[in-house]
């Protein structure tokens, strides 16, 4: 599926070869020599191991002389090889012979290798088995009942053998076996669906071998799936697409990653965006300068410092997944999950430099001392406090003040939250600088949809909770709504400076309001987003804005 819609050399040169093996099986030598001196001498010069060694065969069984071997394939190679150099080197502006230039690079310097190298028998245990499916186990049946498809089929699994020595391998090197393994696995199936009436055993083994097409069928299908999450930079481009629908000042610059994963000419579909592709980018802020939008690398701990950087510029409009893994679920119908990683993030400039304002001074926050008195005073102890004042000890404790809304006095739960108060009063009264707020990392779905599947650890789960609590508090406060002791508020100094402790404490309508508050991040931990926004034109952080006033429109319909 991959391969046919990639103009490769190797898939230029399947058809010639599909061609030369006809012939070969035909014992027609010149249409095959030809086809094959063009497959080798045009496409790719390691067809030479496999049509070489049916050449082989043919001179071992005497079917072909070596005399009408020469007449034929001199001629024929000469012509081949001139036209080939003739045309490339007319379009390369020098003189070139291409599959020469790949053949010293790839085997006679072995510097094919710097593009990564697998092992030795990787052919065998990876390659073949995701090409052929269940087909391959009927290849040896093949081989071992059809004496004619041996000479064909053995030598299709030597080529891979000997181009199993050069270290770099991909599937495309070895394409043009999968039809000859193909014909021995039908030549298999092909005899036992014809004794399938012999006996009850033939019945079922005639069984399998037509219900291995479908599990073929299956298996393609779900190698499509996970295919399809190996383009993280072309679905990043079409995402921006969507969510800057309505911009037509958009300058994005596209890492060697998204181009590499699906970004191509055809999808720069906005002709009024500037769309680049500069590799020797090195983030630098004069080179950031141009841009509106980045489509770069997920951080890792090769680019640590290049987020860091981009972080003070850019916020993090949200990430796109690719492939990571497969899984095993045993809680669900399908047996096998599909896990993906965070590859592609999608960058936004926070403020064009053009625009950006410079902000206001704040007022220097006066320091705030506890008196040295203070300090001196020995605290009585609290059961004279509680008989000198007529008090409870807990009222001695804590004090207590009646909520004009409910009538309710302050719990224990009420204490605990008055000695956070307290820690925080402690960070008040040190001499304290002007200050200015950095704003926290953006919230994406991909950390939601892990934090509704329960796929997040102790410490994310918590850092996502907490996002949430942000957007909810700064969600309120833009709708002019007052959140007491929210985590963006600081504790009021001490009135007076003269008590020992902060002058402010929360009451139980406080408290009601801030579990309204932690019910409501416990409810939106395990919605599925998709349901509720499209998310392919509104960001993460909308989509959650618009959750919370749903939630608060239901709230204030039942307390009606």
């Amino acid at each position: 599926m991959f391969y046919m819609t990639r103009p490769l050399p190797n898939i230029f040169a399947l058809p010639l070869v599909l061609y030369a093996i006809a012939y070969w099986m035909r014992y027609q030598h010149k249409p095959f020599i030809i086809c094959s001196g063009i497959s080798i001498l045009v496409f790719r010069s390691e067809l030479a191991l496999f049509l070489g060694l049916l050449l082989a065969v043919s001179l071992l069984q005497r079917k072909f002389s070596i005399d009408r071997l020469l007449k034929i394939s001199l001629p024929a190679g000469i012509c081949i090889l001139a036209a080939t150099v003739l045309v490339d080197s007319f379009f390369w502006r020098r003189l070139l012979w291409p599959e020469g230039e790949v053949l010293w690079y790839n085997t006679i310097l072995n510097k094919s290798s710097n593009w990564g190298t697998s092992p030795f028998f990787w052919y065998f245990y990876s390659a073949m088995p995701r090409a052929m499916g269940a087909s391959l186990v009927f290849v040896p049946i093949g081989i071992f009942l059809e004496k004619r498809i041996r000479p064909l089929a053995l030598s299709a699994l030597a080529f891979v053998l000997l181009y199993s020595l050069l270290p770099h391998k991909e599937l495309r090197f070895i394409i043009y076996v999968f039809p000859v393994l193909n014909i021995a696995a039908a030549c298999a199936c092909q005899r036992i669906w014809m004794n399938s009436a012999k006996s009850t055993w033939h019945s079922f083994l005639a069984l399998c071998s037509g219900a291995h097409l479908l599990l073929n069928v299956f298996m393609t299908v779900f190698l499509l799936v996970i295919s399809g999450t190996n383009y993280p930079g072309g679905e990043a481009l079409s995402r921006l697409h969507r969510l800057e629908v309505g911009s037509s000042n958009v300058s994005v610059h596209i890492s060697n990653l998204a181009a590499q994963s699906g970004v191509s000419r055809f999808m720069e579909v906005r002709d009024e965006w500037a769309y680049s592709k500069n590799e020797s980018m090195n983030y630098t802020q004069a080179e950031l300068a141009s841009y509106t939008h980045l489509l770069v690398e997920a951080k890792n701990k090769q680019n640590t410092d290049v987020w860091a950087s981009l972080q003070d510029e850019f916020d993090t409009v949200e990430f796109i997944d690719c492939f990571n893994s497969i899984g095993i679920q045993y809680n669900s119908l399908l047996p096998v999950r599909i896990k993906t990683k965070p590859c592609i993030g999608i960058l936004k400039r926070r403020i064009p430099p053009s625009n950006k304002q410079k902000p206001q001074a704040k007022p220097r926050k006066e320091k705030v001392t506890k008196p040295e008195a203070v300090e001196e005073i020995k605290t009585p102890p609290i059961e004279k406090i509680a008989r000198d004042s007529n008090k409870s000890v807990v009222e001695a404790i804590l004090p207590v003040d009646v909520d004009d809304d409910d009538g309710i006095v302050a719990t224990v739960e009420e204490m605990s939250l008055e000695q956070d108060i307290n820690s925080e009063y402690e960070k008040v009264v040190e001499p304290e600088v002007e200050s200015i707020e950095t704003p926290a990392k953006e919230i994406n779905f991909q950390e939601l949809r892990n934090l509704a599947m329960g796929q997040t650890t102790k410490t994310s789960r918590a850092a996502t909770k907490l996002k949430i609590r942000k957007i909810i508090e700064q969600h309120y406060r833009s709708k002019g709504k007052q959140i007491e002791n929210d985590s963006a508020e600081r504790s009021p100094k001490i009135p007076g400076g003269t008590a020992g402790r902060p002058g402010v404490r929360q009451s139980v309508k406080a408290i009601i309001k801030q579990e309204k508050i932690k019910e409501m991040i416990e409810q939106i931990s395990t919605m599925d987003l998709t349901r509720i926004c499209d998310l392919e034109k509104t960001s993460t952080k909308d989509c959650l804005k618009q959750v919370i006033d749903k939630i608060d429109d239901s709230e204030n319909a039942k307390l009606k």
